[in-house]
C-alpha cells in the first residue's frame, strides 16, 4: 500500500512539470493488461440516461481484447489482435472484421495507450482540477470534417480510468463508466481466442 502512495505522488509530482500530453501519457501507460465492469448509455439532451448497457471486459496491448455486454442483451466482440469477431448470439450470426480496422479508433487508441497516434488525430487539454486524485482531459479533433467524434472527455480517479464520454459530430453523447478496474490482472487461458460457436451464419465484413 506505502509503495502505491509513493508511485501516485511521484505520478503527481512530475505531472505538475508536464503538459497534457504527457500527464495524459502517464495515465494511461505502465500496463500492458487490464479488465473492469462497465456501465455503458446515451445521453439525452438533458443529460438524462437512455439505452443502458452493462458487462466485462478484458484488454491487453496490443489490440487484444474481449468485450461482453450482459444487459440489456447479450453481445461479445473479441479481438485476437488479427480479427475481430462480433457475436450476436440472438441472432446466431458473428461478423469477422480485420484488426486493423479498428486502428484508428478513438476507444481503441485510448485503451492501447497510443498518445502518438491520439496527438495526430486531437488536441488534447487537461481541464481544471475537479478535486482531490482527480484528473479531467478533454480531446477535440483536429479535422472536424473527418472525424467521428467532436470531443472526447476522461475522467481518472487516482491515476486510474472512471469515465470516457464522448460527443459525436451529430451531438449524440454517450459515456462509459468503469468499475473495479484492475490493472494487469491474471488474464484466463484463451480468453481473447474465438470459438466459433456451431450453426451460426459468418458474416465477412469488408468495408472497414
Amino acid at each position: 500500500m506505502l509503495k502505491r502512495l509513493i508511485a501516485i505522488a511521484a505520478l503527481c509530482s512530475s505531472a505538475a512539470y508536464a503538459g497534457p500530453a504527457e500527464e495524459l501519457q502517464q495515465h494511461l501507460s505502465g500496463y500492458q493488461s487490464a479488465r473492469a465492469e462497465f456501465s455503458q448509455f446515451a445521453l439525452s439532451s438533458d443529460g438524462d440516461r437512455a439505452e443502458e448497457s452493462t458487462g466485462f471486459f478484458y484488454v491487453a496491448r496490443p489490440d487484444r481484447f474481449r468485450w461482453v455486454t450482459e444487459e440489456p442483451f447479450i453481445q461479445e466482440i473479441v479481438s485476437d489482435g488479427e480479427s475481430i469477431w462480433i457475436y450476436d448470439p440472438d441472432l446466431d450470426q458473428v461478423t469477422r472484421r480485420s484488426a486493423d480496422s479498428q486502428g484508428n479508433s478513438a476507444p481503441a487508441l485510448i485503451l492501447n495507450g497510443q498518445i502518438n497516434e491520439i496527438q495526430k488525430q486531437f488536441s488534447i487539454q487537461r481541464i481544471d482540477q475537479q478535486g482531490p486524485g482527480l484528473a479531467l482531459f478533454e480531446l477535440r479533433p483536429l479535422n472536424p470534417e473527418s472525424n467521428t467524434f467532436a470531443r472526447i472527455r476522461l475522467l481518472f480517479e487516482q491515476t486510474r480510468l472512471s469515465e470516457l464520454s464522448m460527443e459525436d459530430s451529430l451531438g449524440q453523447r454517450s459515456m462509459l463508466a468503469l468499475h473495479e478496474l484492475e490493472y494487469d490482472p491474471e488474464l484466463p487461458a484463451g480468453i481473447f481466442d474465438f470459438n466459433l460457436p456451431d450453426g451460426v451464419d459468418v458474416i465477412e465484413d469488408q468495408g472497414f
